[in-house]
């Protein structure tokens, strides 16, 4: 009993001379004696409306005459299938409870004093199973649906000496993401409410898998420790979703809400053959929402836990599905530097021994573990108990092993050494792009001046991009202070470039480091109406590079825009490198793979926000130039816009409206005029540090 964790300690022990048998020599359950704490645990009625409710309840599911404010629903009885038919009456009653609930508050004065307590309608965010552990917590994610229902039935079967949370779907009432990596955010946020920093443990059932697989990408990415991601039986995207079409459109809702209801009533056999029929007519006759929910309501064509939900529950319900599908169809996996435990279901699983995860990341590390049963039933009795010791024995393992060292990354980059006496530039490129583009730069300035460039991790295709713009930072600040200990410098930053090297400025005064001059070429103002920060999907990513390749090369890629968003990513990775080559951006012989580092690190930055929590008050210019797929009126409202949202953060904000574009500032010859508004700038700050 002393390796057994609290909650698979029974609570008491009987001993009996021998088991009743029934005629077939079968255990008897009936003939069974009642446990001797039942027998002398004294009656005592429920109090009050809820209590009073419950205890009914109870009685009418577990058959028993009554029952007591202190009698444990599992003692008189009770099992996992028991509790998720209670759950389905006390929200019939206009109770808001989970499946967890009746696992830790497993009394009736107990669980009604929950229910009493908590707000009606109003969802726990992190679902706590086991508060006690000495070890790093195991966070388990949500499947398809967002609901928590089997995090408690695993959390029984799954021994440890670690806390174990659940993160359900994001709540009724909030706007559902529509991307993995914004759902993964959402569910990031929550986790370090309860844990700030890493070690992190992450598992996830089905497509709470791929969406834990997401959030150990983002927690890599703000570097920090990712110790275990558990997957199981998580199919790849790819395996998983049913084409991009089938989660979006103006008919979505009806769809899946016609599909879920036609999915359970075909394996009813005779007993669902009339409903399927009816199912098919409404799907003929092209209803609303609303209308198609009332009749399906009205002919019992709603089942289990649906049959208890309000109209706006099942509104929601199924809007999160689309969100969650939606989602999957649109996520592309990219291999992450921690190995990733497969718990694969021996059943079922249609020959792939590991359910497309080594086709779809050959180079990820990858460690294969089958349990008994099917998708379903191994989240059931008994076969959860293996899955439960399953998990636990990989976990111990991983507890064991040291932890593993990132990969090698190094951001700063020599572009030119320069002269002593003059303070060195910093430069950070925009999204995706290389240091290279300051090449133009170091020339226009001239052989006198130290410039250094800062290149984003992720580029080299096999680390991962950093996800926040304060991670970076935190990179980038301890190359610079390794290579330059001391002393003034000039920080400037291209395009999304700008953010980083905005909140480096703000940390190093901070520091009481002088920051001689921050530049801003071209960079919108951190907020939400920007072009960063959105919730972008692979292909809408891979749109906005093929954009800027062909503002910044001046060719045009010939990719139609309606065929390459409806493709599958690959196959829009494999268009852009094609309409690459064609041009002369890409070598022939190369492959789309080639393109995978830029276009990871890219999208990341696409979809970073910023919110600047330091303030910067040194000398600062903000680099003005046109867009060229803007009209004049255009351009002058999105430059208002750029100048307004910088002088919100820095008054002190000095402007120069520069020649050219995005690209051509950074590039022969607009790049001259650039170096000598700058060389101006800082012959001025010297002139006034004279005076």
């Amino acid at each position: 009993l002393t390796h057994l964790p609290e909650f698979m300690v029974p609570a008491l022990f009987m001993h009996l001379g021998a088991l009743p048998l029934s005629p077939n020599g079968k255990l008897d359950r009936k003939a069974l004696p009642e446990p001797d704490a039942i027998q002398d645990r004294p009656y005592e009625a429920p109090e009050g409306e809820t209590e009073t409710l419950l205890a009914a309840i109870w009685a009418e599911l577990l058959g028993v005459e009554r029952v007591g404010r202190h009698d444990n629903f599992f003692e008189l009885g009770g099992h996992s299938l028991a509790a998720i038919r209670l759950i389905d009456k006390l929200v019939k009653a206009g109770l808001q409870a989970t499946l967890n609930d009746v696992f830790q508050q497993p009394s009736v004065a107990l669980l009604a004093r929950q229910l009493d307590a908590s707000h009606a309608g109003q969802a726990q965010p992190v679902v706590t199973v086991r508060r006690a552990g000495s070890q790093p917590a195991l966070f388990l994610v949500h499947e398809f649906t967002g609901l928590d229902f089997y995090f408690p039935v695993l959390g029984q079967h799954l021994p440890g000496d670690f806390p174990l949370y659940g993160l359900p779907g994001v709540p009724c009432g909030e706007p559902q993401p529509r991307t993995l990596e914004c759902l993964a955010r959402y569910q990031i946020e929550q986790l370090r409410k309860v844990q700030p920093h890493g070690p992190y443990r992450l598992a996830g059932w089905s497509f709470g898998g791929v969406l834990a697989f997401e959030m150990a990408n983002q927690l890599l990415g703000a570097d920090e420790q990712v110790e275990f991601l558990g997957l199981i039986d998580t199919y790849t995207p790819r395996l998983a979703d049913q084409g991009k079409a089938r989660w979006q459109g103006p008919r979505a809702l009806e769809r899946q809400l016609l599909l879920n209801c036609s999915t359970f009533w075909r394996t009813q056999g005779e007993a669902g053959e009339a409903r399927l029929a009816h199912l098919q007519r409404l799907e003929a006759e092209q209803a609303d929402f609303d209308t198609l929910l009332a009749s399906c309501s009205e002919h019992h064509l709603l089942y289990g836990l649906w049959s208890s939900m309000s109209d706006e529950q099942l509104r929601h319900y199924f809007n999160r599905e689309l969100a969650h599908g939606h989602a999957l169809a649109h996520y592309r996996l990219a291999p992450l530097s921690v190995p990733v435990h497969l718990f694969r279901a021996e059943q079922g699983s249609e020959g792939l021994s590991n359910l497309g995860w080594r086709e779809a990341l050959p180079a990820q590390a990858l460690v294969e573990i089958a349990v008994p049963g099917n998708h379903r039933s191994m989240m059931q009795a008994p076969h959860v108990a293996s899955v439960g010791e399953a998990i636990a024995q990989a976990l111990g393992s991983v507890a064991a092993r040291p932890a593993e060292q990132a990969h090698a990354y190094q951001p700063l980059v020599a572009i030119q050494t320069g002269q002593q006496g003059h303070a060195p530039l910093f430069c950070v490129p925009g999204a995706g792009d290389s240091v290279t583009s300051f090449i133009g730069l170091a020339e226009a300035l001239g052989p006198d001046w130290p410039l250094y460039g800062l290149q984003a991790r992720g580029l080299d295709g096999c680390s991962v991009p950093h996800a926040s713009v304060q991670a970076a930072v935190d990179c980038h600040m301890q190359a610079i202070e390794a290579l330059y200990p001391q002393g003034p410098l000039n920080l400037v930053g291209h395009s999304f470039g700008g953010w980083v090297a905005h909140a480096m400025a703000a940390r190093f005064e901070a520091k009481g480091r002088q920051v001689r001059s921050l530049t801003l070429i071209d960079s919108e103002a951190p907020g939400d109406g920007g072009t960063c920060g959105q919730p972008y999907t692979f292909g809408e990513a891979l749109q906005r590079l093929i954009d800027a390749l062909q503002l910044s090369t001046g060719k045009a890629l010939g990719i139609e825009p309606l065929a390459f968003a409806q493709a599958s990513d690959d196959e829009q990775l494999r268009q852009l490198h094609g309409a690459m080559v064609r041009v002369g951006l890409m070598p022939a012989r190369s492959l789309p793979t080639a393109l995978e580092g830029t276009v990871r690190t890219f999208a990341t930055a696409l979809r970073t926000r910023y919110q600047p929590t330091l303030s910067y008050s040194g000398p600062v210019g903000l680099v003005l130039v046109d867009d060229p797929s803007l009209d004049m009126a255009g351009n002058a409202r999105e430059q208002a816009a750029m100048q307004a949202g910088w002088q919100q953060l820095m008054p002190q904000l000095a402007l120069w409206q520069g020649p050219g574009n995005h690209f051509s500032i950074l590039k022969v010859p607009d790049v001259f005029s650039l170096a000598a508004w700058w060389h101006d700038g800082q012959a001025l700050q010297l002139d006034r540090v004279a005076q």
